[in-house]
């Protein structure tokens, strides 16, 4: 179940959604392989400057060794925070070495725990035992200055470099113990995620992109086009009496479909006409007694039972008509076209009395079969003036169909009724008697008419008391 914020932003298609579904998912993949890989180079680089301060550190050990320079000499540490002169430029080192009484303590600094493991195992490996090695990440600005000054200084005298350059804002910090208590601090810059890297990354993005996206875009097309025609063609199904055999198109399962769907509609349709023929059959089966049996009551002398038995026969091809009808909907002989439902609505309404119906001050226009919806409106508008004394006529365009609202000022019908209402021959009998009412068919053909349209017939309790029918068709 998707959640309301984002469903206004799900596409409806097929098409849309697959290329959504995609793209956010090369999107997602994309980040987290960018987030992998900017860790690894800073884990990298991270490597390389703890290397390189340990080679440092352990140099400068080695160096002092071979001089017979005691190694807690302060000065012979402290000579490497200055610069070297070397011509005329001044050279600092790359890593700031210092004696301390105890080790640089930085509160938001994070030990590097497997750094700080090879180099106690590197360490542990000269003739000067350094006890209690630890390497952490800590921010450059936090840095004493005899630690922080020289690297920066060398870091931006280096060849080439721009002054726009991002400054290095993590240092590794190296405190070891020496055996007379002193302890060793040395910090070295952390090379910093060039500009460059972030807009390569970005190109390999795009070019990742491009490179799935649009055969991704053709495929989907391929498929969607097909299903496209195929709900199309299922849309109009029923609505003319042509049958049109959509062309196999897309992948297999589509084509499959199609093929499917082409001999379901042969197959339907060729029902639908023995039916039209048994329909017809019966039809005329049935009301040439009817019409005989009607001439012949007109011998009888009882003229209040001649009106009555005539009656009877009026209701009862009445009823075969309605029923007829109603079978006969599925496969309409009368053609679809363009008909402004509002000048239509208008020539029913002059048919009845009492309707209150305004001409609306711009045209709807919809493709219709117009004897059937004539019926299916006088059937409502008929309802509306029996059982609720006035029929209020309203027209509504909405997004891909035309409504027409009738409503009533009647009592309206039970809301535990209405489900029921639209099935052949349920009537509610406590509003609709039997001596008013038809055969209980007029709101099922009706419902039957507007489906066959592509809309729907709706039929809900006003507020203010009566009963409103919505009537739609599609445009």
């Amino acid at each position: 179940m998707i959640p309301e914020r984002i469903a206004r932003f799900w596409p409806r298609n097929l098409y849309g959604q697959i290329l959504l579904v995609a793209a956010s998912a090369l999107l997602v993949a994309q980040m987290i392989n960018a987030t992998l890989l900017m860790m690894g180079v800073r884990n990298r680089a991270a490597s390389e400057t703890a290397a390189m301060v340990v080679s440092r550190v352990t140099n400068q050990i080695e160096r002092l060794e071979a001089e017979g320079t005691p190694i807690a000499q302060r000065d012979q540490w402290s000579k490497l925070g200055r610069p070297l002169k070397r011509g005329h430029q001044k050279r600092y080192s790359p890593v700031a070495i210092g004696l301390y009484n105890g080790p640089v303590i930085i509160e938001s600094a994070s030990e590097q725990h497997e750094l700080t493991e090879r180099a106690q195992e590197f360490l542990s490996q000269g003739d000067i035992a350094l006890t209690n090695v630890k390497i952490f990440s800590a921010p450059v600005h936090l840095l004493p200055a005899q630690l922080r000054e020289p690297p920066l200084r060398r870091w931006q005298a280096g060849r080439f470099r721009s002054p726009d350059h991002q400054k290095p804002k993590t240092a590794i910090l190296l405190s070891a113990r020496l055996p007379d208590g002193r302890w060793i601090n040395a910090a070295g810059l952390v090379r910093p995620y060039e500009n460059a890297s972030v807009i390569a990354l970005l190109l390999q993005t795009l070019t990742l992109f491009i490179a799935v996206m649009i055969p991704l875009a053709l495929v989907a097309r391929r498929i969607a086009n097909p299903l496209n025609q195929l709900t199309a063609s299922v849309q109009k199904f029923g609505l003319s009496n042509e049958i049109n055999e959509l062309p196999s198109a897309g992948p297999d399962d589509v084509r499959q479909l199609i093929e499917a769907f082409n001999a379901m509609q042969s197959r339907v349709s060729t029902l639908l006409g023995e039916k039209d023929v048994m329909l017809g059959a019966i039809g005329h089966d049935l009301k040439t007694p009817l019409a005989a049996l009607r001439v012949r009551i007109e011998s009888v002398e009882d003229e209040p039972e001649r009106e009555k038995m005539a009656s009877t026969i009026d209701e009862m091809v009445t009823i075969l008509d309605d029923i007829l009808t109603l079978a006969r909907l599925g496969k309409s002989g009368e053609t679809a076209q363009s008909v402004d439902i509002g000048a239509l609505v208008e020539a029913i309404a002059q048919e009845f009395d009492p309707v209150e119906y305004r001409v609306p001050d711009h045209r709807f226009i919809a493709t219709i079969r117009p004897v059937l919806v004539r019926r299916a409106l006088r059937n409502l508008i008929d309802n509306a003036i029996i059982y609720g004394k006035i029929a209020r006529i309203e027209i509504l365009e909405k997004a891909g169909s035309i409504e027409i609202i009738i409503s009533d000022q009647g009592s309206g019908i039970e809301a535990s009724l209405i489900d029921n209402m639209y099935e052949p021959f349920t009537r509610a009998e406590k509003s609709r008697s039997r001596s008013t009412g038809g055969s209980g068919l007029g709101l099922t053909i009706s419902r039957a008419i507007a489906r066959a349209h592509g809309g729907d017939l709706v039929l809900i309790n006003r507020e203010e008391g009566g009963l409103k029918a919505t009537f739609s068709v599609k445009k």
